[in-house]
């Protein structure tokens, strides 16, 4: 049972996520990204405006033919994941490319480790920056499960292992949104994949913000599975599950970490302290066996102590977070690597930290963090053209709508933005109407809501870069959802 200050509170969270992401919508169409993206104004307000024309009138063919869409649920999510495998595998051929930078240190890291048993050529770079090792060692496992079929092609083996982790999102996305909103929620989800161009190309971008993609969703699918199971044991089995999701996504980008807060932080809310600590101890055992597992593997090849003296301490981010526009910035690296010594660069850190924020001021600091708001949030396209844009090794002319420069780059950039930026609406307009109804109990949305609320302020203290929200997209569409319906409230339920 709620109490009044719970509901107060909820009500507050619900009136402040929607004026975040209001705000946010707002001076993206303002400004037109700012000085980055190169929106015009016109062109996104026209783009949103035939976005939410067209997802309500799918919704409204949804409803009309719930009944059918119910009756033949299976054959159509076969049928739609099938359609998404033969898309996302031609285009990844089409697009065909060189790794470079980051991506060719997680590729051709894996490809070198797979062929030689080491990785040695890219030491250097995974001493500096161990956070994408995870993503290393699972491509490592693809090429060398690849290579026991007699596959060399590691570029294609790569492109369908991403492709499957984009198949497996869909599909429990699907799932969850059924939960929520029934058979109807599951179609306008899959209408929302096919409605976003870049899940059409995300398969050859087969770095860390695609490749941990499904672990989120995943986790909270499980967690509205295990919410229906009546026995303790099969409840138990889903948070091992749960754990696992969360062990493996969190190795690949530690986002992911930020759902199982959400789902803690909702089990906390509403008094259920024994399922909460059951998840909080088997999830938390995962990622800590997992991380042990992680550095036991990878300490056979990079020396432990090198290791330690020379990896990125956290705080670099946050401090490049807040100086110029919040995003890479070469100095601040040369900055972070001068010191030698670890307290004497943690202490440097610390102290810039403080005078940039110093420097800033309250106005400046606010200017600064709407201005990452936009370019952390701004980016229709995923960003894909971070891993899209190496050498291509075959002719297309998909580069001239998918890469930056393209003839047609600037519809394509302005149409999947005018979908995202429809898609925060949505979110807006739910989350208004849950934050005034005069209900006691909300629509299931809470936990999503949180996640993507608690990606905002984390990503808001860090580097700023467009990609880096992207594996939240599915908890941005069931976030959305509910801004189509007016579903009638449950008691009890949140």
């Amino acid at each position: 049972m709620l109490t009044k200050w719970k509901i107060a509170a909820l009500r507050f969270f619900y009136g402040f996520f929607a004026l975040c992401f209001f705000w946010l919508t707002a001076q993206i169409t303002r400004h037109g990204g700012w000085y980055y993206y190169g929106y015009t104004q016109t062109g996104l307000l026209a783009a949103t405006a035939l976005a939410l024309g067209v997802l309500a009138l799918v919704w409204r063919l949804i409803k009309k033919y719930d009944a059918a869409l119910a009756q033949h649920s299976r054959a159509i999510t076969a049928a739609f994941l099938m359609f998404m495998a033969g898309l996302q595998l031609l285009m990844g051929l089409r697009l065909r490319y060189r790794p470079v930078y980051d991506i060719d240190a997680v590729f051709g890291g894996a490809v070198q480790w797979a062929e030689t048993g080491s990785f040695s050529d890219y030491y250097d770079y995974y001493y500096a920056f161990f956070n994408n090792l995870g993503g290393l060692r699972f491509l490592y496992w693809v090429f060398r499960l690849a290579r026991a079929f007699g596959v060399r092609d590691y570029y294609l083996a790569a492109t369908v292992a991403n492709g499957a982790l984009s198949l497996t999102t869909m599909f429990a996305t699907g799932q969850a949104a059924r939960k929520l909103l029934g058979v109807r929620g599951q179609m306008m989800a899959y209408a929302l994949f096919a409605l976003s161009p870049p899940f059409y190309f995300i398969a050859p971008a087969f770095y860390t913000d695609a490749l941990s993609m499904p672990f989120p969703i995943l986790t909270y699918w499980l967690w509205l599975a295990a919410k229906e199971r009546p026995r303790r044991r099969d409840r138990l089995a889903l948070y091992a599950l749960m754990g696992l999701c969360t062990a493996l996504g969190a190795q690949i980008k530690a986002t992911v970490i930020i759902l199982f807060i959400a789902v803690v932080l909702d089990g906390l809310f509403k008094g259920q302290w024994k399922r909460t600590a059951a998840i909080a101890l088997i999830v938390s055992a995962a990622l800590l066996l997992g991380q042990a597992d992680l550095e036991h593997t990878v300490y056979q090849h990079l020396d432990q102590a090198e290791a330690e003296q020379r990896r990125t301490p956290l705080l670099h981010w946050v401090m490049m977070g807040l100086g110029g526009n919040g995003m890479y910035d070469p100095e601040d690296y040369a900055f972070t690597q001068s010191f030698t010594d670890r307290d004497e660069q943690r202490a440097a850190l610390k102290a810039e930290i403080v005078r940039r924020v110093r420097e800033l001021g309250p106005a400046g600091l606010i200017r600064l963090l709407t201005l990452k708001g936009n370019i952390l949030f701004g980016d229709g396209t995923f960003g894909l053209s971070d891993c899209l844009g190496g050498e291509p090794l075959t002719e297309t002319k998909l580069r001239e709508w998918v890469l930056p420069g393209g003839v047609y780059n600037g519809l394509y950039k302005h149409l999947c933005t005018g979908v995202l930026l429809a898609l925060y609406l949505l979110m807006v307009a739910a989350s208004f109407r849950d934050a005034l109804s005069p209900w006691r109990e909300t629509f299931p949305v809470l936990i999503p809501r949180l996640a993507v609320f608690g990606l905002l302020l984390f990503l808001l203290a860090w580097e700023a870069r467009w990609r880096y929200f992207s594996n939240f997209i599915p908890l941005i569409f069931l976030s959305a959802l509910p801004g189509l319906d007016t579903p009638e409230r449950k008691k009890g339920s949140l």
